[in-house]
């Protein structure tokens, strides 16, 4: 685990409910749209009025933004590393980008296709695409995370040689 903290370092709205955003350590904007948080999130919904959305400012020194609305639970606010988990699930995933999900998870073509329900020649064209199709992003992004989802649904296309118990 990393002791570098997220930092916003730039903030500027963007066309419809988008942050133009800049973290600390990066050389370019990341464009985060936040129209689901809006939508699912009563405590962010005052900011579906663009006159407030575009009021936002850093706070705490980069650790977040905020907008000046009060809501019943505080001030309106989101830390710093909500906005960068934003960004990455939102960064279009490349065929390059599935070929390191697939070295890092170590699965093979066929692995890869039963983890995902495709075929073996999916996984292939996958891996030569510009951008993937954001289901197949947002699955391959989840089973990268979380151990436990990929255990479930993971099934070896070989057979494991274990020693006897």
């Amino acid at each position: 685990m990393s002791d570098e903290v997220t930092r916003v370092t730039k903030v500027h709205p963007a066309s419809g409910r988008v942050l133009r955003v800049r973290f600390a350590g990066e050389r370019r904007n990341r464009e985060l749209d936040m129209t689901g948080l809006i939508a699912r999130s009563p405590h962010f919904a005052p900011l579906d009025d663009a006159e407030s959305f575009a009021k936002v400012v850093i706070v705490e020194d980069g650790l977040g933004v905020a907008w000046p609305i009060q809501t019943k639970w505080g001030r309106l606010d989101v830390s710093a590393s909500t906005l960068r988990r934003i960004a990455e699930e939102q960064e279009p995933m490349t065929g390059e980008d599935f070929a390191e999900w697939r070295t890092i998870l170590g699965l093979s073509l066929t692995e890869a296709a039963k983890l995902l329900g495709v075929g073996r020649r999916t996984i292939m064209g996958y891996l030569k695409k510009d951008e993937l199709p954001s289901v197949v992003a947002i699955a391959c992004r989840a089973l990268a995370r979380d151990k436990h989802l990929l255990a479930a649904h993971y099934v070896p296309a070989r057979k494991i040689n274990r020693p006897a118990a």
